[in-house]
């Protein structure tokens, strides 16, 4: 398999994790159709049917807080192929669950196995990440799950012809080929490191940023406030009310509510590079509250005035807000933690997650009671609370720091020869003050901490040349209060 060149804006291992989002997005979606059918040929209610899916979101929001926890002790790349490893073989199981209890359990065990993956794959994807590529990157990481959630329902129906158990097995194949994957991604990746004399310190951990340091940053507050919003309407209300708007209110069928899904899943997979790019280009914060903006819009024309064509309209508007507000909301979270790790990966994940379970119920239940315009309306104030939010100044700090971040940028991208050109001397040096410094901290094997200058930032000063090479490695013990982002 060929992947990117390391001198690209996106590194390698980025695309890597891409493709298993689209391997959990695809196994997704061959399995969640099928799943309340298979649990109901166990003698058990619709309910009880239904709550194998909740348990998997439940299981998942919880184990994102342990998956947080457990990256503090284990590089992220163990952590990532474990959890991969334990939805495949849950999901495996599940293929041959002997009875319904089993089956609820072991989906359990596949919500904590993506829970893994997520926080680890999230916390190496915000260490890759700089403040001139944070956008670029996290649209590369977040089109893997946009395209795996539109081939997903389309697989998993012609699978499912086959047998019920047969999307089980699809899915753990699939997780299967992204261990694959993303192992020789890392191996690939390492391996030109070694080759330009680059060594990767694995002796240190990242240091940590606790989730109070994060909530003091209004664009980490914009960011939450919008993952929440994204998955309360943008998930949870689109994929569960829209169908039902459309069978009871405009009276279309099944074919014709999936018709308006896709249009949606379409724009969302066309807009998601061209978001990576402006969000590097125009900024974190006016993509950020550009997209809510465009998300409130829907919610509220939809509410208004209930028909086909502005359902559409909405549609397209969900699309294009909701993929802006994705990519500029993880490019904040990356340029507020500066590589570090910690709870506050966790609840940027969590947030998305919860609100994709309550946006439907809260929704479901007005609907429910009064009617769809009313239940489209609820929504609102959450889409409000974000744009609000959103539209707040904040800043932050426009280089990438030396002792945090896996950098790589075009102006940043040196040679083999320059690389080398690093004094063995001086690399042991300063590799001996690193140790020094974080001599309290327990070993673990780390991620790389590659790091480069990326030249002059805007608003900044040209970073002082020191006549070295440009590409040093170092590890994340610095002094927090020397990269926290100001408010």
């Amino acid at each position: 398999m060929c992947f990117p060149r390391r001198d690209s804006v996106v590194p390698g291992p980025v695309y890597a994790l891409a493709f298993v989002n689209v391997c959990i997005g695809l196994g997704y979606g061959v399995v969640a159709p099928v799943i309340p059918v298979f649990a109901r040929d166990f003698g058990v209610s619709d309910l009880a049917a239904s709550s194998v899916v909740s348990i998997y979101a439940f299981t998942r929001v919880l184990a994102s807080f342990g998956a947080s926890r457990i990256l503090l002790r284990f590089d992220e790349r163990t952590v990532l192929t474990i959890g991969l490893l334990l939805a495949a073989a849950s999901s495996l199981a599940a293929a041959f669950a002997p009875t319904f209890l089993a089956l609820l359990l072991l989906r359990a065990v596949g919500g904590i196995g993506t829970a893994m993956f997520t926080v680890s794959g999230q916390q190496l994807l915000f260490r890759y990440s700089t403040a001139e590529s944070g956008g670029r990157t996290a649209s590369v990481f977040q089109s893997g799950f946009l395209i795996g959630g539109v081939l997903g329902p389309v697989i998993g129906g012609a699978v499912a012809l086959v047998s019920l158990r047969a999307p089980f097995l699809t899915h753990a194949i699939t997780l299967i080929v992204g261990v694959a994957v993303v192992w020789l991604a890392f191996r690939s990746s390492d391996r030109k490191d070694a080759a330009a004399g680059v060594e990767h310190d694995l002796s240190t951990r990242p240091e940590r940023m606790s989730l109070l340091d994060a909530l003091r940053h209004p664009g980490f507050r914009a960011a939450i406030s919008s993952n929440f919003a994204n998955g309360w309407i943008g998930n949870g209300v689109r994929f569960t009310l829209v169908p039902l708007f459309v069978a009871t209110v405009i009276g279309g069928s099944p074919f014709v509510s999936g018709l308006v899904l896709v249009v949606g899943a379409i724009v969302q997979i066309v807009v998601v590079k061209p978001a990576g790019i402006l969000v590097d280009r125009w900024g974190r914060r006016p993509m950020l509250a550009a997209g809510s903006a465009l998300i409130l819009l829907g919610i509220v024309l939809l509410a208004v005035f209930p028909t086909l064509l502005v359902l559409v309209s909405t549609m397209i508007l969900w699309g294009i807000g909701g993929t802006f507000a994705m990519v500029a909301s993880a490019a904040t979270v990356g340029d507020v933690l500066h590589g570090r790790g910690g709870t506050p990966i966790a609840v940027y994940q969590v947030t998305f997650d919860v609100g994709t379970m309550l946006g439907p119920l809260v929704a479901g239940a007005v609907a429910a009671q009064t009617s769809y315009s009313l239940a489209f309306t609820a929504s609102v104030p959450v889409a409000i609370l974000a744009v609000l939010l959103a539209l707040r100044p904040w800043r932050t700090n426009g280089t990438a720091t030396p002792d945090s971040k896996v950098v790589v940028t075009d102006e940043s991208a040196t040679s083999a020869s320059s690389i080398r050109s690093l004094p063995t001397k001086e690399h042991r040096e300063h590799r001996s003050r690193n140790e020094e410094r974080c001599q309290h901290r327990s070993p673990s094997a780390g991620s790389p901490t590659i790091s480069s200058r990326t030249g002059r930032a805007r608003g900044q000063e040209p970073a002082e040349r020191t006549g070295q090479t440009d590409l040093s490695l170092s590890t994340s013990c610095g002094s927090s209060s020397e990269r926290e982002s100001t408010s």
